[in-house]
Formats: C-alpha cells, structure tokens, sequence
C-alpha cells in the first residue's frame, strides 16, 4: 500500500508540473500585414488585454513584422486600483474601464484640451489603469475652478446629445467619439457615404487635411465608411479608431492610415 500510494503522489507531482509549465509556456505569433489585436486575439481564444498586459502594450496598435507573445504569464502582476490621489503638483486620476477623456474632465470641472496639454497626449486614446495629471486642481475630483467650455459653433441646431444611428456601426461609434471628446455632430447625417456633403451642409469644414478629432468619411462600399481620427503622426500617417470594418459591430478597433493615402479621404472637422 505504501508504493502504491508513492506511485499516486508521484504520478500527481508529475502531472502538477506539466500542468504548471504549459500554464507558463506561450506561443509568439508574428503580426502579419492587416491583423489587429481583436484579429489575434479569436485566433488564439484570448482576450486583447491578455495580449496587451503579456506584451507591455500601452494602446491598441501592432505592426506588420512585429513578434507578441501569447499566452503565457502576465508581465504586469495584478492590476492597479482605480483610485484618485493627491500629490505635490496636483490630483491624479487612475483612468477606470469605460471612462473618456470627456468623462473625466466633466468630474474635474476641467477641459478635454486641459488634459490633453497636461498630459501631453497626442491624441484622445487613455487606457485603464493610466494615471492622468488634473490640471488646475488641488483634491479629489468635482470641483475643478472657473473653466470656460468651448463649443463648436457650426453645431448650435444640429447637433444632438441622443445617438439616433445604428448600434454598433461606424456611424454610431464616430458620433460617440465626437460626444466623448466635446465635438457633439449631428445624429441625422444618414448612411456614412452622405455624412460629407450633410455636414458641409450645416456649416462644418470638409476637406482633405486630417486633424485630431476629425471624421474620416469615404464612399467605398454600399454605403461608405466613417471613422474618428484619434492623432495625426508625425511622419504625416493618422490612427483612427472605427466600427465595422474589420471588427463585428459595436467593437472598436484601430488601424494606422499610411501618410500616402490619408489625402484619399474626406476629413469633417
């Protein structure tokens, strides 16, 4: 009884330290030319923030040739708490699932533009468990000083705080950034391939320069394509953040436009 109940404890040890190495082992995967993260992710039956927390990525952009781990153990133990704190030079916010920029600054009683310049962000993208600087603030959040919030003239009769357009389509997801960023468009511009000539209509300036926080229209496909400019690069590409386009509705994903095509499109600012 004594060997056989050392060939169980053994045979368990063994199986314990199988178990616990496949845990540990991961697979690199090389990004291949129009992948994304949400792409790798159900190739592999993990989630993007796996992906991400495995890999120290900070944002949602991989690039052709470049090698990620998956699977694996995480290389950020734990996450941090989503918490406001005080320091020498001002509040801190730990950026919460869910939250935007506008979000946040409507708490602090300051601007989208604040933070962006406090932080030195390029863009509107802030990821959870990012610390953020509030500007001008001296305790927890609520009640920032005398802020003047500026607002797009050209949207005064058509701009509307309900979203009218389909659940998860590019549409839906662009009028949302526009909200979360303070740059409330219109919710009757119709399909995607008529949003350029509707907002030249109702005063808003449609060309062919990107900028931050511009809308990206093209008619390609049944009925065009939107997209929300979240930075303009320095070597003249943009990242844009869209629905429906190599993602299922109501998942956002990004992609980088090279600078040679980003003249190809409308921009509605």
């Amino acid at each position: 009884m004594k060997k056989l109940a050392f060939a169980v404890t053994a045979a368990s040890g063994a199986a314990a330290f199988i178990a616990n190495h496949e845990a540990d082992a991961s697979t690199q995967h090389t990004v291949k030319s129009g992948e994304s993260l949400w792409t790798i992710s159900q190739q592999y039956g993990v989630s993007v923030e796996e992906i991400k927390q495995n890999n120290n990525i900070n944002n949602n952009i991989v690039f052709p040739g470049q090698v990620i781990e998956i699977g694996g153990s995480s290389s950020q133990e734990g996450s941090s708490s989503n918490t406001t704190s005080q320091s020498s030079g001002g509040t801190t916010h730990t950026v919460k699932s869910g939250e935007s920029l506008n979000i946040i600054a409507n708490n602090y009683g300051v601007t989208v533009d604040e933070l962006v310049s406090a932080n030195n962000l390029n863009g509107y993208i802030i990821q959870p468990n990012q610390t953020l600087t509030i500007p001008g603030t001296t305790g927890a959040g609520g009640s920032g000083g005398n802020t003047t919030q500026t607002s797009n003239t050209n949207t005064a009769s058509t701009a509307s705080d309900q979203n009218l357009y389909d659940w998860g389509q590019c549409t839906w997801h662009v009028f949302n950034r526009r909200a979360e960023t303070g740059q409330p468009i219109s919710t009757y511009w119709w399909n995607a391939d008529h949003w350029a000539n509707n907002a030249a209509a109702d005063g808003y300036t449609v060309n062919n320069t990107p900028s931050a926080g511009s809308i990206l229209q093209t008619y390609s496909g049944a009925v065009g394509h939107v997209a929300y400019v979240e930075q303009v690069n320095p070597d003249g590409s943009i990242l844009i953040s869209e629905m429906n386009y190599n993602t299922p509705p109501g998942t956002v994903d990004y992609r980088t436009i090279p600078a040679s095509e980003v003249s190809s499109y409308n921009y509605i600012h």
